[in-house]
């Protein structure tokens, strides 16, 4: 396995995954914020749910991967992740109308936009935290620390 395969694969890839996500969808968030104001602007979004729906199937992996101990390890190659997390999951689309619309064509909604933007930042923040949890660990191991 390279040293490659070895990070983009399990759990490690996952949590990439869930981290760009985050990236991406906090930068779509603060756009709607910045365009508050704006005149026909319709919030966007990245389909939050389709993403949640892809990360279950590609923790449970479909079985592919099981581990010497029986278990599935999660860990598909970076290819096989790619498959399970396509490039329009990655992508802003108009969010869903579930604010009214103004007179100027907005469906803005300040309160809205900030609590995404915090839940968002917690599940990102969530995933960085894991992933340096592991790298620590590996360390640890690699340097042979208790």
């Amino acid at each position: 396995m390279t040293t490659a395969s070895f990070f983009d694969a399990g759990t490690l890839g996952l949590l990439e995954k869930l981290a760009v996500f985050g990236q991406r969808r906090h930068e779509v968030l603060a756009g709607n914020v910045a365009n508050i104001d704006t005149p026909g602007y319709r919030t966007r979004d990245l389909p939050v749910e389709e993403f949640q729906q892809a990360l279950r199937e590609a923790v449970a992996g479909s079985g592919r991967s099981p581990t010497s101990s029986g278990a599935v390890s999660g860990g598909q190659s970076p290819a096989e992740l790619a498959d399970f997390f396509p490039a329009r999951l990655f992508r802003a689309r108009e969010a869903d109308p579930s604010n009214l619309v103004f007179h100027d064509g907005n469906n803005r909604s300040i309160e809205r936009e900030m609590m995404e933007m915090t839940k968002n930042s917690m599940m990102q923040s969530f995933a960085v935290e894991l992933m340096a949890a592991q790298m620590n660990l590996l360390q640890a191991v690699i340097s042979e620390r208790p």
